[in-house]
């Protein structure tokens, strides 16, 4: 059997989701819709919304995944290497593996975005992570969201980062 008949023999079958639902993992931050077990491996893909201004994650980058980010709804402030674009309803941003990058909010209204991670296998970050937000009380542990992320090939290498007017921050 040929590696492309193995991947075909282990992906899910077809299966539909209502908006709001997801696959499967509730606690996994960003929602998951697909993940490594539908796939073969092949892709992650995620629903994720950040509240009015609400910063994401801190600089990082993923040493095994390529990720898209397309945005459905809102502004999401993305942050690329030392670049910053505002990406609005309709944009779609491509993130190769070993890019610094971040995201925040970049308005007063929620935003919602679609993450496409290749191969798979982020899922399980999401979801290690979701589990910690879940039981955190105060701000989180950034030595411990680093340590969570290196057991899926993430490196942390800076702050979250802000949008320009965010309650909170200096006028521009």
């Amino acid at each position: 059997m040929d590696a492309i008949q193995e991947a075909n023999d282990h992906r899910a079958g077809p299966y539909l989701l209502t908006p709001g639902e997801i696959r499967r993992s509730p606690l996994s931050v960003p929602s998951i819709k697909a993940d490594s077990s539908d796939t073969a491996g092949l892709v992650t893909v995620c629903e994720g919304t950040l509240a009015p201004w609400e910063p994401g994650p801190p600089l990082h980058l993923h040493t095994r995944q390529d990720e898209a980010l397309y945005v459905v709804e809102g502004t999401l402030l993305v942050q690329i290497g030392e670049d910053r674009h505002e990406l609005t309803a309709g944009t779609f941003a491509w993130i190769p593996r070993d890019t610094p990058h971040t995201f925040a909010n970049g308005a007063d209204t929620a935003v919602r975005a679609i993450n496409i991670s290749v191969p798979g296998g982020l899922e399980g970050l999401f979801t290690e992570q979701g589990e910690y937000f879940a039981h955190l009380h105060g701000a989180p542990d950034l030595a411990e969201l680093g340590r969570i992320g290196a057991r899926y090939g993430g490196r942390m290498l800076g702050a979250p980062i802000t949008a320009i007017g965010a309650p909170g921050q200096p006028p521009s």
